[in-house]
């Protein structure tokens, strides 16, 4: 999501020809089905997803608060819509997703960790934090995976804003009882099982959102993971990122998107970046989507085979309910470097089977639910390097 989530989000590769995928999947599509595996997968491709999993809610709300009494009854609404869109359902949906193209890496954002307590101890400085596990989002969507028969680990994960604050959770005598939600931010780089990997990083960004309520005051922290991964013998870095939103400063994005490039420039295995970018071809510089740019990588929608799309992946309605809901933006993207950046060499990304997933109708689930508030994408490339 593009706004801020303040208080509970709060928180070498040789030169190949590129081998066209066979079957008839439709312009610009991938293939799928059980044809489409590692069984089968012999054109030396790399298939990647990006896939913002959402918390649930608009937990900007919170913002509303004028007072510390009046945050309890904001969380507890914003708890509700958490509760009514249903992540344990939608995960069915993203593991259906998943099982139709058999990516062989995803990089996952808001794949949350939602725990409480009871009663909660926020009004006495939080003593305690909370630790009874309401919702894994992680937990759940492996174990929709491999009721699947598929074969997935998480191979990176790191933990961003991690806040905790009350709620009602309902009246004792007629005196609200308030206990306490935490909500831990993370993103994760789920590798498929016939994936080698290596040198695993996770770290949060040095730079982060001052958030200033008054009464509560942090950080909201970003992150990134990344790890060498081999697919048919050749090792890419694989990076999964959710940069911060440009809602009250461009500055905060700028400095997480610099600090990306640099965790990389000196990278000599082809890189490809996946994630929330918070960022649009369309944003005025300085966006993270333009400093990509300046710094190299190819934004492999661009370089995409069949009819043209508009590859839009932000937003639904925050209750996921309205079936009429349109994507307006381009910001759950894929981007790769080869280091064939200087003459005489092209960049090395050549063409590129990409398609946006859970933006139809019939991708919702049985409860009329999208399975995000955003799209994703899933991208399949060769990459080329220099002999």
């Amino acid at each position: 999501m593009r706004r801020v989530v303040a208080v509970l989000g709060l928180a070498a590769v040789c030169t190949i020809t590129f081998v066209l995928p066979a079957a008839a999947a439709g312009p610009g599509r991938l293939p799928q089905g059980p044809d489409h595996g590692p069984r089968t997968d012999r054109s030396g491709r790399i298939e990647v997803m990006t896939r913002n999993l959402y918390v649930g809610a608009d937990i900007f709300r919170v913002f509303d608060a004028t007072s510390p009494d009046e945050v309890p009854l904001l969380v507890t609404q914003v708890l509700q819509t958490v509760f009514a869109t249903d992540f344990p359902s939608r995960s069915e949906a993203l593991a259906d997703e998943i099982a139709r193209y058999r990516p062989h890496l995803i990089g996952l954002q808001e794949a949350e960790l939602l725990r409480v307590q009871s009663p909660g101890d926020f009004l006495i400085g939080n003593p305690q934090p909370a630790e009874t596990v309401l919702f894994d989002y992680l937990d759940i969507l492996l174990a929709d995976l491999a009721a699947r028969g598929l074969d997935y680990r998480p191979v990176a994960v790191v933990e961003n804003a991690d806040v905790e604050v009350p709620y009602v959770a309902g009246l004792v005598g007629g005196v609200p009882q308030l206990d306490d939600v935490r909500v831990t931010d993370r993103d994760v780089i789920l590798a498929r099982g016939d994936v080698a990997t290596a040198d695993a990083h996770a770290a949060n960004y040095l730079t982060a959102l001052p958030v200033d309520l008054g009464f509560l005051s942090f950080d909201y922290l970003r992150g990134y993971t990344a790890v060498d991964a081999t697919v048919h013998g050749r090792t890419v870095r694989f990076v999964n990122t959710h940069l911060e939103t440009t809602t009250f400063t461009p500055l905060v994005q700028a400095a997480q998107a610099q600090e990306l490039i640099g965790l990389v420039a000196d990278e000599t295995l082809p890189v490809i970046v996946v994630g929330d970018f918070n960022s649009s071809p369309d944003d005025p510089f300085p966006s993270a989507y333009a400093q990509l740019t300046a710094a190299g990588f190819v934004d492999t929608w661009l370089r995409r085979l069949g009819r043209p799309e508009s590859g839009f992946t932000c937003c639904f309605n925050e209750t996921l309910d309205d079936p009429a809901a349109e994507l307006t933006e381009r910001i759950d993207l894929v981007w790769a470097r080869t280091g064939m950046d200087r003459p005489p060499y092209r960049d090395g990304v050549g063409p590129v089977r990409a398609t946006v997933v859970g933006d139809a109708l019939r991708d919702r689930t049985d409860g009329g639910l999208w399975p995000s508030d955003h799209a994703g994408v899933v991208s399949a490339m060769v990459l080329r390097t220099p002999r």
